[in-house]
């Protein structure tokens, strides 16, 4: 049975949610997937801000929180890190600037091994030197636990920037230490939670200038990777509120930890209106608003733009219809990873794409060796090749295969054409 429901749901269900709330809502390495993913994305063409936070979302793990929401240029910054297993910390900001400053350790305390529990930023006494709120802008601020020390500073000589950085006691972030953060993640994100060699958490701070209003619309709005211009609507949410019922006597299945993640990852938070690569309105973690370019006309509150939290309490519902179309359309028995895979392949590309996929006769038929080959084919959008679909595929592969050896060529030799997700196959 099936549930149609108007168009303008859908941004009723933004304004719904737009109410003061807290946050709603990795491991043995399967190598030829980590490896994939480590070279669909080459460290040197993005800037640190989304390399460090791309890193901290596929890790995964460590919840941040700073002591208040904005702040006023020249402030005091303190925050706190939620450690679930003892390990090596690592707290990491970018600046508007792309600057990457490694905030701890540093030089009033270079022992970073942390016990499980709360860990705060300055502590009783003090691990750090003081630290402001600077310059205005949004500043990502990245928190990371290792299983064994990194070495994340540079070192040697460098230009008056950092020498100044140096006197203030915080040390640059090399390139070498982000591309070590990066496959570190990779491989987290792909094996299982109990062996991860990293775990990762981040928070936005905003920093306002003085006599300037200080909310969520004043974010930039490139807050989230990939970049607005780069973003493609979820086909999900393009098809309207489809849907499908759930098997006799089930209950709606959760979405694991990590397949939220995923998906949050994938689409990318941006807290104000933008116009994406479809020409599309959005707003949040790609949630469609209008199928035109914004243009001032949008709902007040949607102009003064939303958190994070709203957003994820918009993706959740909206993600509901995703879980109910796995659940429905697949009849084999399905790991967490698998479920998890799936629901955000659903919200990628529709129901109705998934519904007439071979992906899913493979699934069904009980073939997951022609998965991996199957997921690889949906990489094109608009008649193109889109580099951002090819690196979720290759993430939900790691995930569908979580902690286990993934097939790495297509049984048999029929031929595997490309997919457009607009248009499917």
């Amino acid at each position: 049975m099936r549930r149609v429901v108007g168009r303008k749901a859908v941004a009723c269900a933004i304004g719904a949610f737009l109410l003061p709330s807290g946050g709603a809502l990795a491991q043995e390495r399967p190598a030829a997937v980590a490896t994939a993913v480590e070279a669909v994305a080459p460290v040197a063409r993005q800037p640190f801000r989304r390399s460090i936070e791309d890193a901290a979302n596929l890790a995964g793990g460590l919840t941040v929180r700073l002591s208040k929401a904005s702040y006023r240029e020249g402030e005091p910054l303190a925050l706190t890190v939620e450690v679930p297993r003892a390990g090596y910390l690592s707290v990491v900001s970018v600046g508007p600037d792309d600057v990457a400053t490694l905030l701890f350790p540093n030089q009033q305390q270079s022992d970073n091994r942390v016990a499980v529990g709360a860990f705060r930023i300055p502590g009783e006494p003090a691990q750090s030197p003081e630290l402001l709120a600077k310059p205005a802008g949004v500043t990502l601020v990245a928190a990371f636990v290792s299983q064994e020390p990194l070495d994340l500073q540079q070192t040697g000589g460098g230009d008056d920037d950092g020498q100044s950085q140096a006197r203030e006691g915080f040390a640059r972030l090399t390139p070498a230490a982000r591309s070590q953060l990066e496959k570190l993640a990779a491989r987290s994100f792909m094996g299982l939670p109990r062996t991860a060699p990293l775990q990762g958490g981040v928070s936005y701070q905003l920093v306002c200038a003085a006599g300037v209003t200080c909310d969520a619309a004043s974010l930039a709005p490139a807050t989230g990777s990939p970049p607005p211009a780069e973003r493609l609507t979820p086909g999900l949410l393009l098809e309207g509120e489809v849907e499908l019922a759930l098997p006799k006597g089930a209950w709606l299945r959760r979405i694991p930890e990590k397949g939220q993640r995923l998906t949050r990852l994938s689409e990318g938070f941006v807290p104000r209106l933008y116009t994406n690569a479809d020409n599309h309105c959005s707003i949040g973690y790609g949630q469609l608003v209008r199928q035109a370019p914004c243009g001032g006309s949008e709902p007040v509150a949607l102009r003064r733009g939303i958190s994070e939290a709203q957003a994820e309490a918009v993706l959740a519902e909206s993600m509901r219809r995703a879980q109910r179309a796995v659940m429905s359309l697949v009849k084999t028995e399905l790991s967490d990873g698998q479920y998890g895979a799936l629901c955000d392949f659903t919200y990628n590309v529709g129901v109705a794409m998934l519904q007439n996929s071979t992906l899913l006769k493979r699934i069904n038929a009980g073939e997951h060796d022609r998965v991996p080959a199957e997921l690889r084919r949906w990489t094109m959008a608009m008649g193109k090749e889109h580099r951002g679909l090819k690196l979720r595929r290759e993430r939900q592969i790691g995930l569908y295969f979580e902690g286990r050896p993934v097939p790495r060529t297509p049984p048999g030799d029929e031929a595997l054409t490309p997919i457009d997700i607009r248009v499917g196959g």
